[in-house]
């Protein structure tokens, strides 16, 4: 039997790109979470998935509006990655939001952002792997290295220089 420790330490060690996903919370305000376990799904019809925590308010919020926004962070948001992770209902505070042409709470501030239907949600353990259609993409700054996760620690990723 694998350890659940072991696991998450162990998972650590796969670098991945930091989002924040970002749903209305039902009342005219803004949810979400940040979320390092995101992937691309299909090209046709163009699917993205999360894993988002079962006892997570995201969830919960996901799953009764039926829209969300995946926003790739740049190098310059740990703050926001920060704010987003707490648990709670004022992940915001100090983070500049608007609302997307549906009413979808989006930040203002990202490398990308994917407005998506919610399609499907799949039991995954002690996570729910949510399934979302892209219906919109927008970008800002793409210029800006992204923001990752490895071994526990946010960190901007460092452009290689070229071999001479």
């Amino acid at each position: 039997m694998t350890d659940p420790i072991e696991f998450r330490d162990a998972m650590g060690h796969f670098a991945s790109g930091v989002t924040v996903v970002t749903v209305s919370d039902g009342q005219d305000g803004i949810g979400g979470l940040t979320a390092n376990a995101f992937s691309s799904l299909s090209l046709d019809p163009p699917l993205v998935l999360i894993c988002v925590d079962n006892l997570s308010q995201a969830r919960v919020h996901i799953e009764s509006q039926k829209t969300f926004v995946v926003h790739f962070l740049a190098d310059h948001q740990e703050p926001v990655a920060v704010a987003f992770s707490r648990r709670g209902s004022d992940k915001a505070n100090g983070v500049s939001w608007s609302k997307s042409p549906t009413g979808t709470p989006m930040l203002k501030d990202y490398l990308i952002a994917l407005e998506c239907q919610l399609e499907n949600a799949v039991d995954g353990g002690d996570h729910m792997i949510l399934v979302g259609r892209v219906m919109d993409i927008q970008s800002t700054d793409t210029h800006r290295p992204p923001l990752t996760y490895y071994r526990g620690q946010i960190n901007a990723l460092v452009p290689k220089s070229g071999l001479d």
